[in-house]
């Protein structure tokens, strides 16, 4: 499959959906925080580092698979950079 300048276009619009969203949830939680309302802050809190954790799972997955495809070994410091929440960023 050819990477098309199509795809390049939508890899970064995605990549921007994801740091606006990642932005307005912190946004969001510092408000209620700042409002009192630390359930809510809480629990956004909680959803939002689910959501990224689910992210990084599925996307080191991928990378493990792609690196197995191609006959290569895994390499650790790409599970570091999962675990630090920026594997979104080298796919």
């Amino acid at each position: 499959m050819k990477y098309t300048k199509l795809h390049f276009m939508l890899s970064v619009l995605g990549i921007i959906i994801y740091i606006t969203d990642l932005i307005v949830d912190i946004w969001v939680s510092v408000r209620f925080f700042y409002e009192g309302r630390n359930v809510f802050g809480i629990l956004t809190v909680s959803f939002m580092l689910f959501g990224t954790l689910v992210v990084q799972c599925f996307s080191y997955s991928w990378f493990k698979a792609d690196l197995k495809k191609a006959g290569q070994e895994s390499q650790h410091c790409f599970l570091l950079l999962h675990c630090l929440q920026g594997g979104v960023f080298t796919r």
